[in-house]
């Protein structure tokens, strides 16, 4: 912005006015020179506290200038000034409007703990808070003179009931602040979560009408607790999150079952995979996120009159009424402030919630069975799981399978089958993947779909993965040295291998350990895995592709993301499912026509596709006559245990030395 364009004042060690132009008279009418500063600025003794010539800090603040209701943001410097000797020089910039990251730094009057942006002409409102690091806490549902009425029926202390109304009518306030010379301001009582009342001071101004030509109004709210609270709340409070510890939680809860609400639950949440964000981001990013859905919860506590509680570590909980305005606001703006917090990826909020029918339900129960639903079901991330009775049985049963799961790794209970990859022009095997299988010493084989689901989400599958791992490359080892013709052979690498194991140095210790050249180890990874982890995953294909390993990526074309994907992921093969596209009579040319398309980009980028789930000649058939060239599936050979497979390779015309690419 040209200097002209702001405003310019300059002071001497006196701090009087010696220099000014015209846009400084402007915005300060009483600039004379020989003034003070302070009296020239109208600024008072509250907004000489943040200047820069007494807070050493050049950049200043963002200040709201009412004579022209705008903001303008402060600097200063010094210099030689003629006949005056070292003066401070003064610019502002002004700012046409109140963007996010002004107003996560903004201190008005000294501080604050949230703001409202009004929207007058609309009846709309969205919050902003300084602990949210710009995050806006938008209720998307709920009409501006909805919350105010609200707010005023059941927060604000009924002595200043009408003092609030007033202060908020939204028929005068534009009117009101016209005439105001200064920001309208009133204290008043509001009640917070422990049932006693806080003195919050609210300061509206306006602000610069909007691109739509909306008014918009801002509102400061300052919460000051009373004393006797406030050392109550730091003996009962994490000092971190600034929540109930659990003890006080439960104490509060049942103060707020006696109030009057009626549909209730109590909503548990942590962060999937938080164990390792103080490992990738540092312990002090992973406390300032722990603070940052504090401060969220701790803004729901007063917008809903919430109980809102911290159990350690990356675990949460919020008593709440069921109602769905409410239970929106919880799950959006924490999926919005996990999701966009400093470019962190592979952390996703869980929820799991518990519905309390009956108010002399123990808490501390509710919140286990809370904490029951938000583990079960991995899918359910980013939105709540509520519970269900059979949880706990189903609970019970996987706390039986562990220890068993356990004792089966110690005795190698646990191998590997191998299904075939073909070339459909020879039929001839181009390649095998690696499929687990449990043979329990009482039960018989076990099928995967009965623990890899309870390993999953007990986190402990990648555990069985690295054993598997090392199963297939001592096996290769021992084939090698026996002089049996091999074909690569293919292991599932899950985005938790990813998250729990450096999997690029486990493979690469594998292959050494067992004389297995790379080439003759792929690395399958689900499409499901670059969901939010672009990034992670990304960086370990590179090292894996680094050290010779070939990349598969698997499933494909069951996410949203896989044209978008395939641009920032370095794959050497394609494996798609058929099946995910489930032709019939009824659909029959339009999936046609996608497997197509899917074929024709993969072939123009240079990546060879193996068809998955092909069980029939008639499939064949099709897959053949669009291009495809390679297939896995029942039509050739299901998953076979490792002494077939062996007979299976040991005869060299069953395997094709051509190369896996694309056929041109």
């Amino acid at each position: 912005m040209d200097i002209k364009d702001n405003l310019v004042f300059i002071v001497d060690s006196s701090k009087a006015i010696v220099y000014f132009n015209e846009k400084a008279k402007e915005a300060f009418p009483k600039m004379e020179i020989g003034v003070s500063c302070c009296e020239a600025t109208q600024s008072g003794e509250s907004r000489c506290a943040q200047c820069p010539m007494i807070t050493g800090n050049p950049e200043g603040v963002p200040v709201f200038n009412m004579n022209l209701l705008k903001w303008i943001q402060m600097s200063y410097a010094n210099m030689e000034y003629p006949g005056h000797g070292t003066c401070t020089v003064v610019t502002g910039t002004f700012y046409t409007s109140l963007e996010k990251e002004i107003l996560g730094r903004i201190k008005f009057m000294n501080k604050y703990d949230f703001v409202m942006e009004m929207n007058l002409t609309i009846n709309r409102y969205v919050m902003f808070s300084e602990g949210t690091y710009g995050q806006p806490l938008v209720l998307e549902e709920e009409p501006l003179d909805v919350l105010l009425h609200r707010t005023a029926d059941t927060m604000v202390h009924p002595d200043d009931y009408k003092k609030f109304c007033n202060l908020m009518n939204l028929t005068t306030l534009s009117e009101r602040l016209k005439n105001a010379k200064y920001p309208l301001t009133e204290v008043i009582r509001e009640r917070n979560t422990r049932g006693t009342f806080d003195d919050v001071t609210v300061s509206i101004i306006p602000e610069a009408i909007s691109q739509d030509g909306d008014e918009m109004v801002l509102a400061f709210f300052h919460i000051e607790q009373m004393h006797d609270s406030k050392l109550k709340s730091k003996k009962e409070r994490n000092p971190l999150t600034g929540l109930l510890e659990k003890e006080a939680f439960i104490k509060e809860a049942e103060e707020f079952f006696r109030n009057y609400h009626e549909d209730v639950a109590i909503i548990y949440m942590d962060i999937e995979h938080f164990r390792f964000f103080n490992k990738w981001y540092s312990r002090w990013q992973g406390d300032r996120l722990l603070k940052s859905i504090g401060l969220n919860l701790l803004q729901m506590d007063r917008m809903f009159s919430t109980v809102s509680g911290y159990g350690g570590g990356d675990n949460f909980f919020i008593l709440c009424d069921k109602q769905e305005p409410v239970l929106n606001y919880l799950i959006e703006n924490l999926n919005s402030l996990i999701n966009s917090f400093d470019g962190i990826e592979g952390f996703r909020m869980t929820y799991g919630g518990y519905e309390i029918k009956n108010k002399t339900e123990d808490i501390e129960d509710a919140i286990d069975a809370a904490n029951t639903a938000a583990s079960y079901d991995s899918s359910s991330i980013g939105k709540i799981r509520w519970y269900e009775s059979n949880m706990i049985s189903d609970e019970e049963r996987e706390m039986m399978l562990i220890p068993d799961f356990e004792r089966g790794l110690e005795d190698g209970e646990f191998t590997f089958f191998l299904q075939p990859k073909c070339n459909i022009d020879e039929s001839r095997i181009v390649g095998a993947e690696a499929l687990v299988r449990w043979k329990h010493k009482h039960k018989g084989y076990v099928s995967p779909g009965e623990f890899i689901p309870v390993l999953e989400r007990k986190g402990l599958v990648y555990k069985l993965d690295a054993y598997i791992w090392e199963e297939v490359c001592r096996k290769m080892g021992e084939w090698k040295k026996t002089g049996l013709e091999l074909v690569p052979v293919s292991i599932n690498v899950s985005r938790a291998d990813i998250f729990n194991l450096d999997v690029p140095a486990v493979l690469e210790s594998l292959v050494k350990k067992y004389d297995v050249p790379t080439d003759l180890i792929e690395v399958e990874i689900t499409e499901s895995a670059f969901v939010n982890d672009l990034k992670i995953i990304r960086d370990a294909i590179s090292r894996l592709r680094k050290t010779g390993f070939r990349i598969l990526i698997d499933d494909f074309g069951s996410g949203y993301s896989s044209l978008n994907m395939l641009k920032d992921v370095q794959a050497d093969v394609i494996k798609m499912d058929i099946k995910f596209f489930d032709l019939n009579s009824e659909n029959f040319e339009k999936g046609l026509n996608i497997i197509s398309s899917v074929f024709e980009m993969a072939y123009n980028i240079g990546l060879p596709i193996i068809a998955e789930g092909v069980e029939t000649q008639a499939q064949i058939n099709i897959l053949e006559s669009l291009g495809f060239n390679y297939v896995q599936g029942y039509f050739y050979y299901k998953p076979l245990p490792l002494a077939d497979y062996e007979v299976l390779i040991s005869d060299v015309k069953n395997i094709s030395h051509k190369e896996m690419k694309i056929q041109k």
